[in-house]
């Protein structure tokens, strides 16, 4: 079941910039027109009180539907604090009519995607499916919803899931600083609570207390559905009504109820962790959603945030010596309250009080907080903007609206943007003068341990023996789970292709070698541009590892044109998106970073693609380079170095690859080493740049709605003057096969050990390449379903076939504890074998192969994707359309050539194992 790629993002993840829906007709820029075929949304409540939205957009066959539960953790007691992340993961465990299996199953087999997570405010359930399927979608929301009956039998598992889970979430560098934050910012109200909970109490609350729980807040009059992609309103409406109409009514519990007192004094609290940087929090008294100067602090929080504009950053983190390597801002909406929440990251712990002296000056100066009206409007263009690349990207759409939708209700949500768009510069003088004169804050500073001396900080619930006592003398009522036996899926007919939409393809060669692929329809307003450069580790000079991602950091600090602010106010201007390499904060968006070669996305709106295209055709060819800047993201990197070295996971994925490719740029790391980074000159990130980015290495996509040639022309007239250079980077080579185990181990004192375990495969013109591909999803599938829902043994498990010009490898990986780490090992070692001897009966193949097809199309949902996956067809030879042949081929697979690729190539004798941990 693939409900581990977004589901937690209570920690990891940090909102560098939340983003806001726009008016019922979203426009882009001062002058725009309505976008495109963009509808009014459209809000109404069943009769049972589930409220509902609909957001048509039909850029794309899919639909998804998020249902938000009003159940988190600021409903719960210290004594069940986490029943109701634990209750999210059992409701995908059974109903009174279908399995765990089924559940799972069904929305795969039909190309669709099934996730939840867990907030303090709500829990939210997702499934995106084709268009032609969302009946069974809903349907199968509304079963696990309201008819789910929590199986004893799967309670065991689940608990060593979770418990799992919230060690994995303790070995994070960033948990002990989230932690003693949010105990100190939240002190005396129901969000100081985690939203995972303890082990204590994950291991020994009683079913009944769960089902209790369950049966208290799961009511469509406690839900809300946001439904958003290709649909008729009208029909969309009957379906709702008929799926989720039929459920009664419940009486709900009486909201939390507290006292909030408004921060009046200044408080700071510190702390040693087993961190590897200096974490410095603050969480200041911000405008409650329903007064005006809310408004203003969601500008503010784009403002503080922004690194080239915010007068915060210019001063912790300007010269060569910055005293911070980040800061980030956010507004966090409380129903009850808000807050204006900054984290400062530096290595150098005895700066901690003059960061913490020289932000609250910067806080108190409120001149120094208004920006310029060009940079005012550019944030407030760019919100509207994002509102559109992001609608392309229908669930995480869902998930970024999520916390506020939630919490304020659609009847504020509906103006947020434009009660922004009329925020002025006087807006912010006042807001500023009223919460930030001066301003009252709780700070929290947590700093690595040194020696004996320090006492690391850990986040502690109660006690085990408290929790059996507690529960031991509770009354709890008996719930009747039969009811849902009357339920039923609706049918659902053969599976079918995703219709086609229109889109006309130019490809051409430049006389410098440039490769340029357009492909244009009419679905959507973004304009996305992809550049891919080829060879990433083949090309990084020995010694180098990582100059790739310095150059590419280096990008966005300014052109010889433009200074860093000059670029950053341009791009927001037109409401300008550019990604050059992975965020840390965002979990799993590091699928897009490979060795074999970088990326640089950019997408702006069709009214602006000619602006658009000059500025970040000028980042491209010239950026700046400025000493100061390169100091900058020199300590930038080695402070993320730092925080890398913390994590089992990346310690372990670095050092499989390490030894699975030993002796060819593959071994590289792609973020380099404190070594490399730290003797990087600016002579060498000029001279890769050169080579990096020479039209010969470089391919350019594009997704628009314009006309191909016009696009072509507006390309050569940017590109087509740059210089060939000659250069040719060196090719890949296969790497020796490992001659039975070979082990790599780095111990870490962790509470889990990460398992990285694979070897070479064929390349991806092998003619097993489709039938190995297939191959790799059922066995991930088998490892999830063994290893994680039948003993419980990880939370995040899987395996994954990569096929590349010359060669290809599996790699299977697991965190787990380390009293499990034989017993998973020895599981992982079981279900390849188990492959190789068990060939996929028709419905695991068929579950497989949709599967697959969904996962293609959720990962072509946008238009910058699009652009993203044609090159990289491009460049491994498949040809930039090979993505509308890739599932053709996946079709025509036979369970039989699954297990005859298996047999062949998947070894148990002879592989690689790295792992990570206290082993």
């Amino acid at each position: 079941m693939k409900i581990d790629a977004i589901r937690r993002v209570y920690r990891g993840f940090r909102p560098f910039f939340f983003i806001t829906l726009a008016g019922f007709f979203l426009t882009c820029g001062p002058d725009s027109a309505p976008v495109g075929v963009s509808r009014p949304v459209e809000q109404f409540t069943l009769p049972n009180g589930m409220q509902i939205v609909l957001k048509e957009n039909h850029a794309s066959s899919m639909v998804t539907s998020l249902v938000f539960v009003k159940a988190g953790s600021k409903y719960e007691s210290r004594l069940n604090n986490g029943v109701t992340h634990f209750l999210e993961h059992l409701l995908f465990n059974g109903t009174a009519t279908r399995t765990q299996e089924e559940i799972a199953n069904g929305i795969e087999r039909l190309g669709g995607y099934i996730n939840a997570f867990t907030n303090k405010d709500f829990t939210a359930y997702l499934v995106l499916m084709p268009k032609e399927f969302i009946d069974y979608g809903l349907a199968n929301q509304a079963d696990m919803l309201f008819n789910s009956v929590i199986p004893e039998d799967k309670i065991p598992k689940e608990r060593g899931i979770v418990i799992e889970e919230i060690r994995m979430g303790n070995d994070a560098e960033t948990a002990p600083a989230e932690s003693f934050f949010e105990e100190k910012a939240m002190a005396g109200t129901p969000y100081e609570r985690p939203i995972i909970g303890y082990e204590s109490i994950i291991a020994n609350i009683p079913r009944e207390a769960i089902i209790d729980y369950y049966k208290s807040f799961y009511a469509p009059n406690n839900m809300m559905a946001l439904i958003i992609g290709d649909f008729e309103p009208s029909k969309m409406r009957q379906l709702l009504e008929n799926t989720f109409g039929k459920f009664p009514r419940v009486e709900l519990p009486a909201p939390p109820q507290f006292s909030y007192q408004p921060l009046s004094d200044n408080n700071i609290y510190r702390t040693a962790a087993a961190t590897k940087s200096t974490y410095i929090n603050l969480s200041l008294e911000a405008p409650h959603y329903l007064q005006k100067e809310y408004f203003a602090f969601t500008l503010l929080a784009d403002y503080l945030g922004d690194r080239d504009a915010s007068p915060l950053a210019q001063v912790l983190m300007a010269g060569p010596n910055p005293m911070a390597g980040e800061v980030s801002a956010y507004l966090e909406t409380k129903e009850e309250f808000s807050r204006f929440n900054i984290q400062i990251i530096t290595e150098s712990t005895d700066l901690a009080d003059s960061i913490m002296a020289l932000t609250e000056k910067t806080l108190a100066d409120k001149n120094l907080l208004v920006p310029l009206p060009e940079v005012l409007e550019g944030y407030k263009v760019s919100r509207r903007c994002q509102e559109i690349y992001l609608s392309e990207k229908l669930h995480y759409y869902g998930f970024m609206k999520a916390p506020l939708l939630a919490v304020t209700g659609w009847d504020f949500f509906s103006t947020l943007q434009d009660n922004i768009d009329s925020v002025t510069a006087a807006d912010f003088m006042a807001a500023a003068d009223r919460y930030l004169n001066p301003p009252r804050f709780v700070a929290t500073v947590v700093y690595p341990t040194s020696g004996e001396k320090d006492r690391p900080f850990v986040s502690v619930g109660p006690s085990e023996k408290e929790v059996k006592d507690y529960y031991a003398q509770l009354s709890l009522p008996v719930h009747n789970l039969e009811a849902g036996k009357d339920f039923r899926m609706p049918e659902t007919g053969q599976v079918a292709e995703a219709e086609t939409r229109h889109a006309s393809y130019l490809r051409e060669i430049l006389p410098n070698g440039l490769t340029v692929i357009i492909k244009s329809n009419p679905d959507s307003r973004v304009f996305a541009l992809n550049v891919l450069g080829k060879s990433r580790s083949a090309t990084e000079p020995d010694g180098q590892d990582g100059i790739t991602d310095f150059v590419n950091r280096l990008i966005e600090r300014g052109t010889v044109n433009r200074t860093a602010e000059q670029l950053s106010r341009d791009l927001a201007a037109i409401g300008a998106q550019v990604t050059l390499y992975d965020n840390p904060w965002i979990p799993y968006d590091d699928r897009y970073t490979s060795r074999r070669f970088s990326f640089m996305k950019f997408e702006t709106i069709d009214q602006f693609a000619a602006e658009g295209l000059k500025i970040f055709a000028e980042m491209v060819r010239q950026p700046r380079f400025d000493s100061v800047e390169v100091e900058k993201v020199r300590q930038e990197m080695m402070g993320l170095l730092g925080r890398n070295s913390g994590s089992p996971y990346k310690v372990g994925r670095d050092k499989f690859y390490a030894n699975l490719f030993k002796g060819t740029p593959y071994a590289k790391t792609i973020e380099g080493t404190f070594r490399s980074i730290g003797t990087i000159q600016a002579a060498d990130l000029k001279a890769h740049h050169a080579r990096m980015y020479s039209p010969e290495n470089m391919i350019i996509t594009v997704g628009t709605n314009e006309d191909p040639a016009q696009i072509l022309a507006m390309l050569k007239e940017e590109f087509g003057a740059m210089p060939a250079i000659g250069y040719k980077p060196p090719e890949m080579t296969r790497p020796d096969t490992s001659a039975g185990v070979a082990r790599a181990h780095e111990k870490m004192e962790k509470e889990q050990v990460y398992i990285y375990l694979g070897h070479l495969l064929p390349d991806a013109f092998s003619p097993e390449a489709a039938a190995l591909d297939v191959a790799g999803e059922i066995l991930s599938r088998r490892l999830a379903d063994t290893l994680r829902e039948k003993q419980g043994l990880a939370y995040s498990v899987g395996a994954s076939v990569n096929l590349d010009q010359k060669l290809g490898w599996l790699v299977c990986s697991m965190g787990t504890g380390l009293a499990n780490y034989e017993k998973a090992l020895s599981g992982i070692l079981a279900q390849i074998e188990g492959l190789k001897k068990q060939a996929p009966s028709a419905e695991e193949l068929e579950t497989a192969v949709n599967s697959l097809w969904g996962s293609y199309l959720t990962a072509n949902l946008s238009r910058i994707n699009q652009a993203y996956y044609m090159a990289v067809y491009e460049f491994m030879g498949l040809g930039y359309n090979y993505g509308d042949k890739y599932i053709g081929e996946i079709r025509k697979v036979t369970p039989e050539q699954v297990q005859a690729a298996a047999q062949k190539y998947f070894d148990t004798r002879n592989y690689v194992l790295a792992t990570a941990g206290n082993i």
